[in-house]
């Protein structure tokens, strides 16, 4: 695993302003931005099973080549962004699993991260339940 910043430093402004203009989302917003191994939002407040998710993003931009690359691809193609956020919601998910015996925690986490990555930013592709059940899934 890399070794990661957390930080309220913004990200470079290109990026930012690509995702105002994409998904209508301001800094202000406390959007979690990784680009390389720094990992910022607003605050630069980061819950853990966060950290897990934003680890990945790491490792996944190191892997296809480059942060800058990797956020080019992000921001225009929606399958891929989707795709890359699902495996993310899924290593969040298998944290959640791993560090809480509260069923309700593990079932609202869940609920969270299916939403988010049934919606609008990362391209409406699937529904609610197809969300829940492919984060469930871990292949």
């Amino acid at each position: 695993m890399k070794l990661v910043k957390i930080s309220n430093k913004k990200p470079p402004e290109w990026i930012l302003e690509a995702v105002k203009k994409q998904f209508d989302v301001e800094w202000e917003s406390n959007v979690i931005f990784t680009y390389g191994n720094l990992i910022t939002n607003y605050t630069g407040i980061m819950t853990e099973d966060l950290l897990a998710h934003e680890q990945h993003h790491t490792e996944q931009q190191t892997n296809f080549g480059g942060k800058d690359k990797w956020w080019k691809e992000y921001l225009k193609n929606d399958q891929f962004r989707f795709k890359q956020e699902l495996e993310c919601y899924r290593k969040q998910y298998q944290w959640v699993k791993k560090h809480s015996k509260d069923r309700n925690e593990i079932f609202n986490c869940l609920m969270q991260y299916a939403t988010s990555l049934s919606g609008r930013m990362y391209g409406n592709i699937i529904t609610l339940q197809e969300a829940i059940k492919s984060i469930k899934t871990n292949k």
